[in-house]
This record gives structure tokens, C-alpha cells and sequence, in this order.
């Protein structure tokens, strides 16, 4: 009998430990906006993970860090060729040092992207969080935990009307005032708030939250974790 669920009643980690532990042949997938992430066990050992067109140790990781979507756990009858020969026990404890970085990895993003925002002529304010709110960075009056908790439920809705629709992917979602302008951006791993002051020059308001966007999605973790500047 398959088990389902979702991410927010137990972690990826535990679902792995508690099948490996059993000795048992299955497989774990889960839903993403970016297609099913699927981890393969044989007897209790883990020998293949796909994610995001990645197979192998490098797509494990990717998938223990995920926190939110429904999963599932079922007999596999048809075993893929074999991309992962590590211990299980040692896999699980390679990902919590690889979360561990990547942790860090979040937070010295938001600081560099913080002090240019902080920099920015148009910006009044802005939150950098990461997809379960907590926030990494912040500046500017208002609620930052509020503001945080509203972009993850926005880019989250973003998603999956975007899905649904076959429209591509949400870039922003954008609030009107009098005189400012509030973005609520989808980052990949990281989502943003930026309060801009309204100016005769739109255009320009708009390319530099696209630029921020741009950063926080495309030059996250892979340039943290291999050591690449943040910014060229």
C-alpha cells in the first residue's frame, strides 16, 4: 500500500531513514514546480535519485533540502540502472552538511543583495526570505514577517496558476499604491519584497527589480556552494 503526504508533517530525511532502516525496495516522489523528484531504494539502499534533469548524489541533495510538496511511497517493481553507491547512513549525513552550506549559502545572498538594495535610489524597503519565511534580510518599515509569509503564499499561487495554464513562470507579482509600488518576487529557493517609490521613469523601477529577481534566482546557490562571486 502506497504511502502519501506532504513535507510539512515530516521531512524527506526521515521518509528515507524510516524506508532504508526497513530494508525496503520503493520509491519516494515527490510534487515540485520544477516536475516530480523521485528517489529509488533497493533493499534498503539508496541507488538512484532524479531531479530536475539531474541524476545521482547531486540530485539527492537537491531533493533532501525540499520542505514543501506532496509525496509519495510505493513499491517499484522496475529498478533503474544504479547511480548511487554510498551507504545510505552516509548519504543522509553528507545532506545535512550540504543543507548546513546551503543554509549559509542563503544568508550571505541576502546580505549581498541587501546592501544593494539598501543602495538603490527607487527602494524603500525590502524582505528576503527563504520558501518556509524565514527571513534572511531586511530593511524599511512594516511588517517583514507579514510581508515574508505574503510572498511565499503568492509565488506559491503563482506557480501553480501559472502551471495549470501553461503561461510560463511568475516573474513578480506587483501592488499599487498612491505613491509606491510593492514586488512580491518568485527567486527559486528564496522569494523577495521590494517597496519602490513611484517614478517618472517606470521603466527603470522595473528593470531593477527584474535585475534583483535575476540575482537572487540565477546566482544563488550552485555559485555559493562552488564559490563563485554573487555578482559579476
Amino acid at each position: 500500500m502506497a504511502l502519501v503526504g506532504d513535507l510539512k508533517e515530516i521531512s524527506i530525511a526521515t521518509l528515507l531513514q524510516l524506508n532504508c532502516v526497513e530494508k525496503n525496495t520503493a520509491q519516494l516522489t515527490v510534487s515540485t514546480p520544477k516536475g516530480p523528484a523521485m528517489v529509488y531504494m533497493d533493499k534498503g539502499e539508496i541507488i538512484d535519485a532524479v531531479y530536475a534533469g539531474i541524476h545521482g548524489e547531486e540530485a539527492l541533495y537537491r531533493i533532501l533540502s525540499l520542505s514543501q510538496g506532496e509525496f509519495r511511497v510505493a513499491e517499484v517493481t522496475e529498478r533503474p540502472d544504479r547511480t548511487i553507491t554510498a551507504s545510505w547512513q552516509r548519504l543522509l549525513l553528507e545532506g545535512m552538511r550540504v543543507l548546513d552550506e546551503t543554509k549559509k549559502g542563503k544568508e550571505q545572498i541576502a546580505s549581498t543583495i541587501g546592501h544593494y538594495l539598501s543602495a538603490a535610489p527607487n527602494v524603500d524597503g525590502y524582505v528576503i526570505a527563504s520558501k518556509s519565511g524565514q527571513i534572511l534580510a531586511s530593511e524599511g518599515n512594516g511588517d517583514h514577517e507579514k510581508l515574508a509569509a505574503a510572498a511565499v503564499l503568492l509565488t506559491w499561487a503563482g506557480q501553480e496558476i501559472s502551471s495549470r495554464l501553461s503561461l510560463g513562470e511568475m516573474n513578480f507579482a506587483r501592488l499599487a499604491y498612491a505613491k509606491s509600488l510593492t514586488f512580491f518576487m518568485d527567486c527559486g529557493d528564496l522569494v523577495a519584497v521590494i517597496v519602490a517609490r513611484k517614478s517618472p521613469l517606470l521603466e527603470s523601477v522595473y528593470a531593477q527589480v527584474d535585475d534583483v529577481r535575476k540575482r537572487l534566482k540565477y546566482c544563488d546557490l550552485d555559485n555559493v556552494h562552488h564559490g563563485v562571486e554573487v555578482f559579476a
